[in-house]
């Protein structure tokens, strides 16, 4: 009886493997999906391919980085994906690439930051990561690193899509025609502005600061709540510089910026460095920058 019983359960270890062997097996790569992490990277990907691919988006809009792990849906998306562009340097790219790769082989990681001039501090730290020699990932919040990532991106849709070259070289050049005059406006609207300071939440801005000769302020201090000497500081120096609105993501508690609005009565404006309309959101962005740093 033991021995039949034993013969019941190998079989049916067997038949589970070859199950689980079969699923595997099943698991088609769909080469018309790419993944990309956040939705400016899909502003761009569709503007080089319009329709012709599917594009899976990690942070969805209203996500924030900062809490971000990926869904049970999402991995499975990534499974079949034979294409991943990451930003470089986002905390949850740098912790959950490799477990991608293990689960699909046939994934190719692209970093869209190869290339760029990348600001480093030292022990560098931001609400959503600590960034591994402290660097800071927010490249896609200026024109300037922008084009470099188009081109980044724009070369590795072309060899990995060899068929949709022509495609993708046309749309390249109407997006780089776009991104470059949205440097220019930037460059000519922001170098009449006698104060270059503003003040914002989470320090998403660095590099467009960097680009355009600002000086960003944060009230998020070393990627924790502001303590109340921080925030103190804060409010001195931005009473000092005239600053005249407080920038905020819309993923972010507000209550450290509300205490220092009341303080120097100047309005909390929303802004949405990741947003999938980048280009009407960075001109959205001129304007409030305008009005605030005046």
């Amino acid at each position: 009886m033991r021995v039949k019983n034993y013969s019941i359960i190998l079989i049916a270890v067997i038949f589970v493997s070859w199950w689980a062997q079969a699923c595997v097996q099943q698991k088609k790569v769909d080469d018309k999906q790419i993944t990309v992490s956040i939705l400016p990277q899909k502003y761009i990907v569709k503007a080089l391919l319009g329709d012709s691919v599917k594009v899976n988006t990690m942070i969805a809009e209203g996500n924030s980085p900062a809490t971000y792990s990926p869904t049970h849906e999402q991995i499975k998306e990534v499974s079949i994906s034979p294409l991943y562009l990451k930003v470089g340097y986002l905390g949850f790219e740098q912790a959950w690439c490799d477990r991608f790769k293990e689960l699909n082989g046939d994934l190719r990681v692209v970093d869209l930051s190869a290339g760029i001039k990348m600001i480093r501090e030292e022990d560098a730290v931001h609400g959503d990561h600590v960034h591994e020699g402290g660097v800071d990932p927010h490249t896609w919040t200026s024109p300037k690193t922008m084009k470099k990532i188009a081109q980044n991106t724009k070369e590795a849709l072309i060899q990995h899509y060899p068929e949709f070259k022509d495609l993708i070289e046309s749309n390249y050049l109407v997006l780089t025609d776009s991104l470059s005059k949205i440097d220019s406006l930037f460059e000519s609207s922001l170098k009449k502005l006698e104060n270059k300071s503003f003040l914002i939440f989470h320090p998403a801005y660095t590099y467009l600061a960097r680009d355009y000769e600002l000086e960003q302020i944060s009230i998020e201090h070393k990627g924790k709540e502001p303590s109340v000497q921080w925030l103190q500081k804060v409010i001195r120096e931005a009473k000092n510089k005239n600053i005249r609105a407080i920038f905020i993501q819309k993923e972010f508690d507000k209550r450290s910026a509300e205490i220092i609005s009341q303080e120097l009565n100047i309005p909390i404006v929303t802004v949405n460095p990741l947003a999938e309309d980048w280009y009407g959101e960075m001109l959205q962005l001129l304007a409030k920058l305008e009005n605030a740093i005046q």
